[in-house]
């Protein structure tokens, strides 16, 4: 509940941002690439295109990094599993020894 409340202000908090200074989203960078296999003349681009851009890539790199996090853990999870059905396995099968 609090985490939603919380996110509800933040994303009321940045609208207003946004409508106070639309100015400043509204004009135009000249931007310049100049990679050894590949080159891309000035260009002409919005502030909100680079801010959405920007934006996007991060979302992308967040969902990679937690991505490979979750799918690490996972695979130790299973090995764990395993190993604990071999040891209960294996202890149940020393306790039928014992019985017999």
């Amino acid at each position: 509940m609090l985490r939603a409340i919380f996110i509800s202000l933040l994303f009321i908090v940045s609208l207003v941002f946004v409508f106070q200074n639309q100015l400043i989203f509204l004009e135009e960078y000249t931007i310049y690439l100049d990679l050894f296999f590949y080159k891309l003349g000035e260009k002409s681009v919005p502030n909100s295109i680079i801010i959405a851009s920007s934006f996007i890539l991060g979302f992308i790199v967040c969902i990679i990094s937690i991505g490979v996090g979750t799918i690490k853990k996972s695979i130790k999870i299973g090995e764990l599993q395993k190993k604990i059905i071999s040891l209960e396995n294996s202890k149940s099968e020393k306790v039928e020894k014992i019985d017999q």
